[in-house]
């Protein structure tokens, strides 16, 4: 059973066929995977650089877990409204041996205008690398009726290739208002992943494209005391038929100067439920989330989805009299 759900996981990510999934790998907090959601927010940050580590273990109750990480830097370039950056992420599922990496690199640019009313626009660069090892992918022809599985009967599966690299990229802008006396502070965003469409040789008897993936992101910093700021947010991406909505609201509470708690709970249309928990120590933000499988699979998961876990760490070598309000955290 885990082996056929596995199969059934890897193939509709690959094929694009209709459901809720994607091809491109993601993460429940995409609002701590900034450079992963929109180039655009490439250096937008209150401080001098900004490091993040993100990692997701899903699917653990129903089969070898599919294991995402993530690696990002980033930096504001002076006073000059720059911004430069670059993403590593990977993303293997055990069983099938398959593997997404890609790595880009990336550059914003932003206008103020106002004081801290910012449109900023980014793009990056980077490729694409996808692999798969069919020895270890178990088939129909490879069943006995008497013993069941069957590795040394032939698979009868040909691979035209399986692996491939394609150069790829992404454009996007982002609008939000970062006055931090503001006691409601806007953010929106849009981005296409994928533009040109590169062809992709992965696993295609002909020379298919990658679907243009669209994204549109934002939501709301109400501050509703001297303490504590709520945060509504919403995402919806899409990629050729596969789509996803997300909702959620999570709440930042002063401890004091340097320390601020976070908690929250979102929700992935027709997927899951996922209650988040962060701390904010000296610029670094640790955040755990845990996605509550609500799918059609919660019969085989046991409502079991994904542990994520995010690392950030802002370094700040002067402290500035007014606190930046970041649009995502």
């Amino acid at each position: 059973m885990k082996k056929i759900i596995l199969l059934l996981l890897i193939f509709s990510v690959l094929s694009g066929i209709p459901g809720k999934g994607q091809i491109d790998p993601h993460f429940t907090q995409y609002y701590a995977s900034p450079l992963m959601l929109n180039p655009s927010l490439t250096g937008m940050v209150d401080g001098d650089y900004r490091a993040t580590v993100n990692y997701k273990n899903q699917w653990a109750s129903i089969t070898t877990p599919i294991t995402s990480k993530g690696l990002s830097f980033d930096m504001p370039l002076g006073t000059k409204g720059f911004g430069i950056g670059t993403t590593i992420m990977n993303q293997t599922a055990g069983d099938g041996g398959y593997y997404y990496n890609n790595v880009y690199v990336s550059l914003s640019y932003q206008v103020h205008l106002s004081e801290y009313k910012i449109l900023a626009a980014g793009f990056e660069a980077g490729f694409i690398n996808r692999g798969i090892d069919p020895t270890k992918l178990q088939f129909g022809n490879q069943f006995n009726p008497l013993v069941g599985y069957d590795p040394t009967l032939p698979a009868n599966e040909f691979f035209k290739n399986t692996s491939a690299f394609v150069a790829d990229g992404s454009i996007g802008v982002t609008y939000f208002d970062a006055n931090p006396d503001a006691t409601v502070n806007p953010f929106i965003g849009a981005a296409l992943y994928h533009p040109t469409q590169p062809t992709d040789k992965f696993l295609a008897a002909n020379n298919s494209s990658i679907p243009i993936r669209y994204s549109v992101h934002g939501g709301l910093r109400l501050k509703i005391s001297d303490v504590a700021d709520l945060t509504p947010h919403v995402v919806y991406m899409q990629q050729g038929t596969a789509y996803e909505v997300m909702g959620g609201i999570y709440v930042n509470y002063q401890l004091d100067t340097y320390k601020d708690f976070i908690a929250g709970i979102a929700y992935r249309y027709n997927d899951a439920v996922a209650p988040h928990i962060g701390l904010h120590i000296n610029g670094f933000i640790v955040g755990v989330s845990y996605d509550i499988n609500a799918s059609s699979l919660k019969d085989a998961s046991m409502y079991k989805g994904g542990l994520e876990f995010s690392v950030s760490y802002i370094s700040r070598k002067k402290i500035k009299d007014a606190k930046f309000i970041c649009p995502r955290l």
